[in-house]
């Protein structure tokens, strides 16, 4: 009986199909999914990096701008699209990118960035269990490698099962994480003192403004994949902007966190800061349970983006893929990935925003909340696309101004409807549809309903 219900959970869950209204549940499943998410590693490292540039007070006003003044809206908008159509990130985007270009440049996007996070988090956790344990992760590479395949592997469990597995493992995990809060404030406390902590006024290496586009970077893939959870949300605004209280409710206290545990010790490698305050064994366990939830969501929508490419619709094709996906992270993880963590970080800043422009110009403004799988590639995309990547490229590294990934959902937004509105004009086709009033609305799907 066990199997069959098993078997039954993972065939319900298919990669293309839209979420039925019936199958929908209350705005506290997602929201408690996307509070997993936010429990992550670099989370923690992305706050102890801005204490060599910020003080405490500092810090919290950059999280206030960054966390409640742009994240909470773009998953809200994103979230609300998924919600509506009822399907995951990928399949929203061949209404706008086209079937094929959805399939190999959005989806192998969403791909190569979930491998790369869910890599970075393994190899940290492997850090952490092997520090635990006595083993030196900087010399033993063989022990650590065999500690971090292990906790992988039981990383991706729930996520290969599906949705269902996925948020209970969260409402085990998430307490878990506000364990691992409680203790960084006891042990920072204990070992720097609030004194220190409270007058900690570093020489800024980064502008305000960066440290903001930093905070956002490190969330800003959830402005693309949040529909691969709110799918299971009703499309209700209200709902849709409730949920991303649990990224707010649980990042703005773990940035802070990573930034006062970090305080006067100078190392933004999470697993270091915790031996130097004293953690005790306890304190790693949790750190284990804590990522496992922003891994399972890594897992979950690598498996959806690899599905979607490959045209798999199945749920046991989505598990395998996932499955498959899960190797080549654990690959990667193991050759290195935490070298380059900062440089991945700014990638997935630069790329993600300009897809989500995209996706919500194109299903507000032009298609007017409706999905259709369009056929094709639709090159306007493509061009908007490269134009919002190269401004976000050119305002965080060539000449740094404001913030990269709000400037690239806008300019890109921008530049698709300006390119669709000649297109319908020079050469109409079945994506300019909606200029001449010939929408084609999904006859399948009843989740259009508000």
């Amino acid at each position: 009986m066990e199997e069959k219900g098993l078997n039954k959970s993972i065939e319900k869950d298919e990669a293309f199909s839209a979420i039925p209204l019936s199958e929908r549940q209350h705005w506290l499943t997602p929201a408690m999914i996307f509070g997993g998410l936010e429990f992550s590693i670099p989370v923690l490292m992305v706050g102890a990096m801005l204490t060599a540039s910020f003080g405490i007070t500092e810090i919290f006003w950059i999280l206030i701008v960054a966390m409640i003044g742009f994240q909470w809206v773009g998953n809200a908008i994103q979230g609300y699209i998924g919600a509506k159509t009822g399907r995951s990130s990928s399949v929203i985007a061949r209404t706008s990118f086209g079937a094929q270009q959805a399939r190999f440049i959005v989806g192998l996007t969403i791909f190569v960035v979930s491998v790369g996070w869910w890599a970075v988090q393994t190899a940290v956790t492997g850090n952490a269990i092997s520090a635990m344990i006595g083993i030196d992760y900087k010399h033993e590479w063989i022990p650590w490698a065999v500690v971090t395949t292990i906790t992988g592997l039981l990383f991706a469990l729930p996520a290969i099962l599906g949705y269902s597995s996925m948020k209970w493992t969260d409402y085990i995990a998430v307490p878990a994480g506000l364990l691992l809060i409680a203790g960084g404030i006891f042990y920072a406390l204990k070992n720097t003192g609030w004194q220190t902590i409270a007058s900690w006024d570093p020489k800024p290496s980064m502008t305000f403004f960066a440290a903001v586009s930093l905070i956002i970077g490190v969330n800003v893939s959830q402005w693309v994949i949040s529909s691969d959870y709110t799918r299971y949300a009703k499309p209700k605004i209200k709902d849709n902007i409730l949920i991303p209280l649990g990224i707010i409710a649980v990042g703005l206290p773990l940035f802070f966190i990573g930034a006062v545990m970090s305080v006067g010790i100078g190392d933004a490698d999470i697993v270091n800061v915790m031996l130097k305050l004293g953690f005790p064994v306890w304190g790693f366990l949790i750190l284990w349970f804590a990522t496992w939830t922003s891994q399972i969501v890594n897992n979950y929508s690598m498996g959806l983006a690899l599905a979607n490419m490959l045209n798999v619709n199945s749920g046991r094709g989505r598990a395998l893929l996932t499955l498959c996906g899960t190797i080549i992270s654990l690959v990667i993880a193991l050759v290195g990935i935490l070298d380059y963590f900062m440089d991945f970080l700014y990638m997935t800043a630069l790329i993600y925003p300009a897809i989500a422009g995209v996706m919500m110009t194109d299903f507000f403004f032009i298609r007017k909340q409706q999905w259709v799988d369009n056929k094709g590639w639709n090159w306007m995309a493509t061009i908007a696309l490269v134009a919002g990547t190269l401004l976000g490229y050119y305002t965080q590294y060539v000449h740094p101004i404001g913030l990269p990934a709000v400037q690239s959902v806008i300019v890109s937004g921008f530049v698709y409807w300006v390119a669709m509105k000649i297109k319908a004009k020079v050469a109409p086709d079945n994506f300019t549809d909606p200029f001449n009033n010939t929408l084609k609305t999904d006859v399948n799907t009843d989740t259009t309903i508000v």
